[in-house]
């Protein structure tokens, strides 16, 4: 469903300040390739991979999984997990909403309902770039403000969340 080379995250004050300075980073191939002991994360917040996957799987944690593509979407909201590294957001709270995240990264869905009806054994779950009437493809970019604790954190993660099926549905 989300190629992991597709995922790329940065941080900056406008997108295309960040795209044009290189500041888009793989993260998930970065996550993957990684071993324990090597440092993954937005430049300026790298860490160790086996702290980072201690921190998150601690009884207090998210209980999260990385970089883990979802191969259906049963209720039709998907949930993707990037890691961006560690105190990525120590002191860089703004109140002018000058300091966000940037991620950016492809969903390629395939209707195999549809794809039986029109007729063809079901090949490969992704044969294209998305031309196929059965396939949606499209990239989608989320800004998410550095702020400090409170309502904000709150109303721009609802804000900001996507369910494929409104995306699929335009």
């Amino acid at each position: 469903l989300i190629p992991l080379d597709s995922v790329r995250a940065g941080m900056g004050t406008f997108l295309d300040d960040v795209e044009a300075a290189d500041g888009m980073e793989h993260l998930c191939s970065e996550y993957d390739d990684a071993t324990d002991a090597e440092d993954f994360g937005l430049a300026g917040f790298e860490g160790e991979k086996e702290t980072f996957s201690d921190m998150v799987t601690q009884d207090c944690g998210p209980q999260a999984s990385m970089c883990v593509s979802p191969g259906s979407v049963p209720d039709q909201f998907v949930s993707f997990n990037i890691p961006l590294g560690f105190e990525v957001f120590d002191g860089m709270a703004a109140s002018d909403l000058s300091n966000n995240i940037f991620v950016s990264f492809v969903v390629n869905a395939v209707d195999t309902v549809a794809r039986a009806d029109a007729g063809g054994s079901p090949g490969p779950t992704s044969p294209n770039n998305g031309e196929a009437p059965w396939q949606m493809r499209t990239t989608l970019t989320a800004s998410i403000p550095i702020v400090e604790g409170g309502i904000n954190i709150f109303c721009d993660g609802v804000t900001a969340k996507t369910d494929l099926k409104d995306v699929a549905n335009v």
